[in-house]
């Protein structure tokens, strides 16, 4: 894909999401892989909707691609076991182990025993490591801070963590410089002229008449013309560019943390204990 087909994309992410067509948004970020959405991620995470949050990484990486991305996906998945342990569903468990946690049993058999054997216990805590495991809502706290370590340190993540610095209603405002020069080849052209569809360009009616076709073709390769060449159409008119400021949701967009590694990320081996958290959890790992 070419850059400036790219360049599209995030404007479209823009204009869905000021739009508020927030699951459209996420299914193009994810379809794209163009931009992950950390703040969504937290989300779904932190709500424990472990098949979107899945799902949407499977944009960006797959199980098997590195180190980093293996332990993100394991931590998800043991984390999902705990839970379903945790609320005495045993059969939902043995479901996560052979569905979601065998994968893990070619890179580490002695870990996948491990996780097995939590299935006969009346307690999970019981098993040392996991003794200091609390309560749903701070686990997922803890496996968050460290799934976002193993994002900003993983590599295939590193030019996709920061959305890029737009105005407001950026394609918007590309639409209405593009009505504005096609009026301005019609004969007479008005201060606000009546332009009631996108989907073929605007010429004017007779006796107005066009001065001559447009010799753009390709919207993305023509040549632009200079915005401050023509006046601009009526406030009236369509495709204004909004003057509200940024949603929320967009400034968090380019709030998102830097994509430089984080030098305390570790994609280290994986373990029934999440990391070395001394309240919560201890630190013996496989």
């Amino acid at each position: 894909m070419s850059s400036l087909s790219r360049e599209l994309v995030f404007l479209i992410l823009q204009f869905l999401d000021e739009e508020k067509f927030k699951e459209t948004v996420h299914k193009l970020e994810q379809e794209s892989g163009f931009f992950f959405n950390m703040r969504y991620f937290e989300e779904t995470v932190t709500n424990g909707e472990w098949d979107d949050v899945e799902k949407y990484l499977s944009g960006f990486t797959k199980v098997d691609d590195n180190r980093y991305s293996m332990k993100i996906f394991f931590e998800i998945r043991k984390q999902k076991y705990l839970e379903a342990l945790d609320k005495r569903d045993r059969a939902k468990a043995v479901e996560i182990l052979v569905k979601d946690l065998k994968v893990f049993s070619a890179f580490n058999e002695e870990l996948f025993k491990e996780i097995t054997q939590l299935l006969t216990l009346e307690n999970f805590r019981d098993n040392e490591q996991l003794s200091k495991y609390g309560d749903t809502k701070s686990a997922r706290g803890i496996m968050l801070a460290e799934l976002k370590k193993l994002i900003e340190a993983n590599p295939l993540f590193r030019d996709k963590l920061q959305f890029p610095s737009l105005k407001n209603s950026r394609l918007r405002t590309l639409i209405n410089q593009s009505l504005n020069w096609q009026h301005q080849l019609c004969k007479n052209p008005k201060a606000n002229p009546d332009i009631k569809t996108l989907f073929v360009d605007h010429t004017c009616g007779q006796p107005n008449g066009a001065r001559a076709p447009s010799p753009v073709t390709n919207p993305l390769m023509g040549t632009v013309p200079k915005a401050g060449g023509f006046p601009p159409l009526s406030a009236h008119g369509p495709f204004q560019p909004a003057p509200a400021p940024l949603p929320t949701s967009l400034a968090g967009w380019m709030a998102n943390p830097s994509p430089v590694p984080h030098p305390s990320a570790s994609a280290g081996p994986m373990g029934l204990a999440t990391a070395n958290n001394a309240g919560t959890y201890c630190s013996i790992s496989f």
